[in-house]
This record gives structure tokens, C-alpha cells and sequence, in this order.
């Protein structure tokens, strides 16, 4: 009797014992995230410009702006800024105006190296390592070009675009 017992029990926990083998399949993908811009939008205000200032040529003051990439990863060590926007019918080298103002357009200069960005430019910045962050120095003004001056709004609109390296 106590062997058929041990045998039951024996049959009992040896169905449970069995196993099956399962797979785990785990998938992902590492990746760096890129460094994030502190300004998604910016906002050139030339404010009012007297239709005085454009005699003989002449255009508004450089306003100054930069563009401020921040906590960049390690891996990170430049990054080019690629600028897209609507180039002015009389001069590729400017920047159409949208507005009603007629005869004049947006003129965007790179100030570090003082040269004019023009639409498909690029620029390429340095990542400093202790900051995690590189900048891009811009300046813009309104400029006369062409004939037919009239007052109007002034606007136009640029595109950045980011690749990092």
C-alpha cells in the first residue's frame, strides 16, 4: 500500500513538474536623443520703420537674434542649421517679404563669419562639451530692394531645420 501511494503521489507531482519551454523575444533600439532647441519660434520685431530710412539704398538697423541649441548628448559634436524660406524675386540673396510694404525684403546675415544666409544655406555649429550646447549668432534687417517703394506690413517667414553630428 505504501508503495502505490509514493507511486500515485510520485505520477501526481510529475504531470505538474513537466514544463514547456517558452520564448521571450525582447526588441528595441538605442538611439541619441538630439539636442533641444531653446526657442521653437522666434519673433523679429522691426517694430515701425520710417520709409525715410531706405533712401539711396539704405535699410533698418541689424537686429540681432541667436538660435540656442541645449542639453546636447555627449555623442554630439555639431550640429548644421539649414535655412529654407521664399528668396526674393529681384535678389536670391534675400528673403521675400509677405506683407503689403512693396520694394523691400529681409536680408539674414551669419554673424559670426559676417557672410549673407541666403535660402539653403547652412551653418554648422560646434557643440561645446562643458555646456552641451552651441548657438548661431543671426542678425536681420529690412532692406530696400528694387524700385517702387510703398509703406505696408512687413513679414516673411523662415524654416530651420536641424541635423545633428
Amino acid at each position: 500500500m505504501n508503495n502505490s501511494v509514493i507511486l500515485f503521489l510520485f505520477l501526481m507531482f510529475s504531470s505538474f513538474t513537466m514544463a514547456n519551454t517558452v520564448n521571450i523575444n525582447v526588441y528595441g533600439r538605442v538611439t541619441v536623443s538630439p539636442c533641444q532647441v531653446e526657442n521653437k519660434n522666434y519673433l523679429i520685431d522691426f517694430k515701425k520703420i520710417n520709409i525715410s530710412e531706405f533712401k539711396n539704398n539704405q535699410s533698418t538697423k541689424w537686429v540681432d537674434f541667436v538660435v540656442k541649441l541645449k542639453n546636447c548628448p555627449i555623442s554630439t559634436k555639431q550640429a548644421t542649421l539649414s535655412i529654407a524660406g521664399v528668396a526674393d524675386p529681384n535678389n536670391s540673396n534675400y528673403f521675400i517679404n509677405n506683407g503689403k510694404a512693396k520694394g523691400v525684403a529681409l536680408d539674414l546675415m551669419d554673424r559670426n563669419t559676417k557672410k549673407n544666409i541666403k535660402n539653403g544655406s547652412k551653418l554648422v555649429a560646434t557643440v561645446n562639451q562643458k555646456t552641451k550646447s552651441a548657438e548661431y549668432p543671426l542678425s536681420a534687417r529690412v532692406i530696400k530692394n528694387g524700385t517702387g517703394l510703398t509703406t505696408g506690413g512687413f513679414r516673411s517667414h523662415l524654416e530651420f531645420t536641424l541635423i545633428y553630428h
